[in-house]
């Protein structure tokens, strides 16, 4: 016969109560350990030394910066701090830090690997530079799908996109406002005026004195005098806008005939 079952230990539970607090500390520890390496690779690369030349030190520079600590550390310091329950508070620092460090490691080991690619070919070792290009480049295809699975993370939960400026907000009119044109207020509004400058007849101030009106120009055939036979050409150029207003506080012109000269 075969026993019962028997219910899960408490063991697991109390082990992850113990570990739990350790994951942030744990994930700071990996990301800080890949900082030093990339720093301690990058004063390789360029201190130099009578034993390498540049070519070499590129070459082993480049493990350093696409290697298996550059790959799997950033990586797992992320999966530690944003996929095991619950988020860590700092998982968003974390998650920064890690992409940052990759894009430091995508462009040293780029150019390390270039550097190295180009030294061995200028040696005539074309055996070793094909060989060598074949392994770096494995290496970096491990390290992008290491590198996008954290960029991926953090796009998704930690991107914050700026916000986009509002429309209207510089040389356009807000809403509520009245639009004008040339600074002055529209027609129709308080202190507005008829397009051209001159304000429009029939209001206080506006237009021309009409003739028969008072104040107005008298008409053809007053004073017994006869309209001259002359019109006005139709393409007679506009008044000038920039000339004053007919003043208004002139006198108006007569209304009774021409005086006769008394006679001796």
């Amino acid at each position: 016969m075969t026993s019962p079952a028997e219910p899960a230990s408490a063991d697991a539970t109390q082990a992850r109560q113990l570990t739990k607090p350790l994951r942030e500390l744990a994930a700071l520890a990996l990301l800080g350990a890949n900082a030093v390496f990339l720093f301690v690779g990058l004063l390789r690369l360029i201190a130099p030394n009578d034993y390498s030349s540049f070519t070499d030190r590129a070459g082993s520079a480049f493990y350093a910066f696409v290697g298996v600590e550059a790959v799997g550390l950033p990586l797992l310091a992320v999966l530690l701090a944003t996929h095991i329950s619950p988020v860590l508070a700092k998982a968003k620092l974390i998650t920064q830090a890690a992409v940052i460090e990759y894009a430091v490691s995508a462009l040293f080991g780029t150019l390390t690997m270039l550097i190295w690619t180009v030294g061995r070919l200028a040696e005539a070792e074309v055996l070793d530079a094909l060989l060598g290009v074949l392994t770096r480049f494995a290496w970096m295809v491990i390290f992008a799908i290491a590198a996008w699975v954290v960029y991926t993370i953090w796009r998704a939960h930690y991107y914050v996109p700026r916000p986009k400026p509002q429309p209207g907000v510089y040389g356009q009119p807000q809403p509520g406002w009245p639009q004008q044109q040339g600074g002055w207020p529209a027609p129709g509004q308080p202190g507005g005026q008829p397009q051209g400058g001159w304000p429009a007849p029939g209001q206080p101030g506006g237009g021309y004195p009409q003739a028969g009106q008072p104040g107005g120009y008298p008409q053809a055939g007053q004073y017994g005098q006869q309209s001259p036979p002359f019109q006005a050409p139709q393409s007679a150029p506009p008044f000038p806008q920039s000339a004053p207003p007919f003043p208004q506080s002139a006198p108006p012109h007569p209304q009774s005939g021409p005086q006769h000269p008394r006679n001796g």
